[in-house]
């Protein structure tokens, strides 16, 4: 039969008086068993204790180093505000390119420097109106808006405050990088395209006669005039150039040789192709320097000054035409 008692004896050492204490089985148990409790809860306690003594050290280190993160992510943000001040110089500044150099309205230069039909009898000598023309401003193309907005302000379920604003900073980074990122191809591409339009714009610019062939007096412009044979009106459709004979013919532009030889009425003629449908004539000279087909450069001598063909004394007849068309050489030249 199980014990229904238990008998705790308390001897002193100096006193020959013996303590019993009789304790029933129940309430003994209940105490070995309160005790164990005890000593878990107590266990557990401790372990508790220093697993949040570890947390707490480990918070302290998370947070020293989110605001190390913060500090640097606030260095790339001004690293990405200079690159983006730069990109917004780099448009403005192709802007500014595309603008002086005209360089989408060339189309309609031709046209303008050709002008209305002037009379011969006014051309010469009498300052020409300038037709104001204003070049056509090129919008500087923005690019594509912002990918994305910035992500909402509320966070996650277990975010803390630091990390749900290291986070919204980090969306807003990834989203400017983004934009910069596209800004920078955009921009790499409009000034691709400007370096090529700004070659054909050199080779075009070099192509046009703007430098007057000939050191000499004009006598005649372009123009309704009374021909010196026969005194009946008829179209001028060039410009007269009086020097003495062998006075050297320059050519006013960058230009290949198409015609190098007698052209009735105009005696011995030169003819240089300038391309974009530009030619320049050159007859009653006294000796051609050049031969079709060579490629000649601006300033050099293609040509002697004469009196050949149908012309009443020596001078340089000089036209330039335009698909074809004479035009008044003086709207080319430049030179007083």
């Amino acid at each position: 039969m199980a014990n229904r008692f238990f008998t705790i004896l308390i001897v002193p050492e100096k006193t020959a008086q013996v303590r019993r204490i009789v304790i029933p089985s129940w309430l003994a148990k209940g105490m070995a068993l309160g005790l164990a409790l005890i000593t878990l809860i107590g266990t557990v306690m401790v372990l508790d204790y220093w697993y949040v003594m570890s947390q707490i050290g480990e918070n302290k280190q998370l947070r020293m180093e989110n605001r190390r993160l913060r500090q640097q992510v606030q260095v790339f943000k001004n690293k990405v505000a200079t690159i983006e001040s730069t990109m917004e110089r780099v448009k403005t500044f192709a802007t500014r390119l595309k603008v002086i150099t005209n360089i989408e309205d060339r189309g309609n230069l031709l046209q303008s420097l050709n002008g209305k039909l002037p009379d011969s009898a006014h051309n010469i000598g009498a300052p020409q109106a300038a037709a104001p023309s204003a070049a056509r401003a090129v919008p500087a193309v923005s690019p594509d808006t912002a990918l994305a907005s910035a992500a909402a302000d509320a966070a996650p379920t277990g975010e803390t405050p630091e990390d749900a604003v290291l986070r919204r900073e980090y969306d807003e980074l990834d989203e400017r990088f983004s934009l910069l990122n596209h800004e920078s191809l955009f921009a790499e591409q409009t000034l691709q395209d400007l370096y090529e339009l700004l070659a054909d714009q050199k080779a075009f610019l070099a192509a046009l006669p703007t430098r007057k062939p000939v050191v000499g007096y004009f006598t005649n412009g372009f123009g309704i005039r009374r021909s010196p044979f026969g005194g009946h009106v008829k179209m001028h459709e060039g410009l007269d150039i009086a020097n003495r004979p062998g006075t050297v013919i320059k050519a006013p532009a960058d230009a290949v040789v198409a015609f190098a030889n007698v052209k009735a009425g105009y005696g011995q003629t030169l003819i240089l192709d300038h391309g974009y449908g530009l030619e320049t004539w050159y007859a009653h000279t006294r000796k051609i320097l050049v031969s079709k087909g060579q490629k000649v450069r601006r300033g050099e001598s293609i040509a002697q000054l004469g009196n050949s063909g149908r012309s009443t004394g020596p001078h340089l007849h000089y036209e330039v035409r335009v698909n074809g068309y004479p035009v008044d050489p003086l709207s080319y030249i430049l030179e007083n």
